[in-house]
């Protein structure tokens, strides 16, 4: 492998200290890290982008990893209009009205269904190409499995390239689908919201299922009002990833 292309939303954007992603191609000697990420999209872009960059760029098939931190299922994006072609623009569904008023729409169903099938899209396109990749969740997402066809779909999914796939007690307790991380981690003036979240993680299992959940347990924030990961919550989860990566042979020399 010679290259490295990373997507998702703003927890895996280029820092100038490093992101996750760019920390990870690094340790992985796959520099410099060609990052496709967005702040504030969702993983209708994140799955669209990575495979237009790969049929753009046929030539990169053979030496390119990818890593992918996925984002809140609840983001639902669209092409837009104003500034053509495929640029992308992003709505939180449950925040949109014609959509929470509409009976007909199971919001926390669709969203779920997209989420997996975004996953499966992308995972079949990679596995296809033989493009070798790692996938992790940078929000936390719950998993639901409240219809058979759901669960059939969430099953398909290879957890030997997703690190750590499965709910964590936290998601459990705390969060849906639909709301993603903006749900609990709701900060006001003071640390109070901050540290409940924090104490909450602290009293479970170490486990934990997002980075979004990594850098709030440890308090590797940007600050107490943006739960965005600061530089050591980046590098940490990195070399987290980067230890899965090398135990699961992932990222072939």
């Amino acid at each position: 492998m010679k290259h490295h292309l990373s997507n998702g939303c703003s927890f895996s954007t280029n820092k100038p200290y490093l992101s996750c992603h760019q920390r990870l191609g690094q340790r992985l000697m796959l520099e410099p890290t060609i990052n496709l990420a967005k702040g504030g999209r969702g993983n209708d872009r994140i799955l669209n982008t990575t495979m237009h960059w790969f049929l753009k760029n046929p030539e990169r098939i053979t030496d390119t990893f990818v890593s992918v931190g996925w984002t809140t299922g609840f983001r639902w994006d669209y092409i837009s209009t104003q500034h053509p072609p495929l640029q992308w623009g992003s709505w939180h569904a449950l925040f949109h009205d014609s959509f929470v008023h509409d009976k007909d729409v199971d919001l926390e169903l669709a969203s779920a269904v997209k989420l997996y099938t975004n996953i499966l899209s992308l995972q079949y396109f990679l596995k296809y190409h033989k493009i070798p990749y790692v996938f992790y969740w940078a929000l936390t997402n719950d998993l639901p499995e409240n219809f058979p066809d759901l669960k059939l779909l969430k099953d398909g999914i290879d957890l030997n390239h997703f690190y750590n796939f499965k709910e964590s007690d936290f998601a459990n307790e705390n969060v849906r689908t639909s709301w993603g991380w903006d749900h609990f981690y709701n900060v006001k003036e003071d640390d109070s919201a901050n540290e409940n979240v924090k104490m909450q993680l602290d009293n479970r299992s170490s486990y934990v299922q997002s980075h979004f959940e990594y850098v709030a347990k440890n308090g590797w924030t940007k600050s107490a009002s943006d739960g965005h990961p600061n530089m050591t919550g980046h590098h940490n989860w990195a070399d987290n990833l980067y230890n899965f990566v090398q135990e699961n042979k992932l990222c072939p020399k």
